[in-house]
């Protein structure tokens, strides 16, 4: 493993460099996106663009981008996980999930596919199953991906994750579906920690990212079957060609965009080619975040429904109340889920 991290960090300082060269960054962004592509990279990237190799390793456990709960060691014999509040809730929220996993008969998924302990995240343990937050959100979306489009794609689908983070989602259906060609589109510095994660958790997998890419005028589907995992950086969305895509897939970051970036990505070939549209968005994003996107900007009506509901994980959190209590704190919107089949 050593020496697989050894060949990942190389490459990664690479793809950093280029990224440096090619110095696109994107403007407008909602005023917590636009906070955290400022100051985030600063955590694991170094002055020199080499990068802090200990931050990479730890970086679900410094929440680098991304939150998570718990974000302490819930297994320590500490007096602080006994008597604070917001702890005890927290323990209790993931407790809720894992309900909410057993009760839409997910619960086989989590014992197949226990959280990665790659970026050294705290992790939760229950009945001998062990996740996160996050992670039981992604599993609970595998399980309406194979209750739904199961039967079909074919086995060597190509997909899309808008969005996707360091690739929690990918990586849980290169799992369950071992032919299949994961498409990560995020901003660069995301797409770094995706590298690390996915090269790491899958050591024979072939990873295009910036090198392989930035030279292409297209992103064909010959190519894309090629590899494992490709890293899109999101200003090469349109090189992704028509019809490469079987299914595009956001959880969550269309509701934190501008309008502006909204109508980038579902106005353009890659999108508005796509067979099946898969996502889990807020019903309405303001207040949380500064847009004025609804579930009415969706273009839900060019696709024929296969399944609409309401997500029930990420309808709510615990916050800590004098100190040793806690209270049940309900997001401002509820997430609503959408699988659908363009309509011919």
């Amino acid at each position: 493993m050593e020496q697989r991290e050894s060949e990942i960090i190389k490459r990664i300082v690479e793809d950093i460099r280029l990224y440096k060269e090619e110095s696109i960054k994107a403007d407008g962004l909602d005023s917590k996106w636009e906070f955290l592509v400022s100051n985030e990279p600063k955590r694991f990237i170094n002055p020199d663009m080499t990068v802090n190799v200990n931050a990479l390793r730890n970086f679900r456990k410094f929440t680098i981008f991304i939150p998570d709960e718990p974000n302490y060691n819930p297994s320590f014999l500490n007096l602080k996980n006994f008597i604070s509040g917001r702890r005890r809730g927290i323990k209790k929220l993931l407790k809720e999930c894992f309900e909410i996993i057993k009760r839409h008969n997910c619960e086989y998924l989590l014992k197949k596919y226990p959280c990665s302990k790659i970026g050294n995240p705290y992790i939760f343990k229950i009945d001998n199953y062990q996740f996160t937050y996050r992670w039981t959100k992604h599993i609970y979306s595998l399980g309406l991906f194979k209750k739904f489009l199961d039967n079909k794609l074919k086995e060597n689908f190509t997909v899309l994750d808008i969005g996707s983070s360091y690739g929690i989602f990918s990586y849980l259906l290169k799992k369950e579906y071992p032919c299949s060609h994961q498409l990560l589109l995020d901003f660069p510095e995301q797409l770094i920690l995706a590298y690390y994660f996915l090269g790491m958790n899958f050591p024979d997998a072939k990873i295009a990212s910036f090198k392989e890419i930035m030279g292409l005028e297209k992103i064909e589907r010959n190519f894309i079957e090629r590899y494992d995992f490709i890293l899109v950086p999101w200003f090469f969305y349109n090189k992704l060609a028509s019809q490469s895509i079987d299914i595009i897939t956001n959880f969550a970051s269309f509701g934190e965009m501008k309008r502006k970036w909204f109508e980038f990505y579902i106005k353009n070939e890659p999108f508005l080619s796509t067979r099946y549209f898969f996502t889990e968005n807020r019903f309405q994003s303001a207040p949380t975040y500064d847009t004025d996107l609804t579930i009415l900007d969706y273009p839900l009506k060019d696709f024929k429904t296969i399944h609409f509901g309401i997500c029930p994980i990420f309808s709510h959190t615990y916050k800590s109340k004098f100190l040793f209590f806690s209270e049940k704190l309900y997001f401002s919107s509820q997430y609503f889920e959408f699988i659908g089949e363009r309509n011919v």
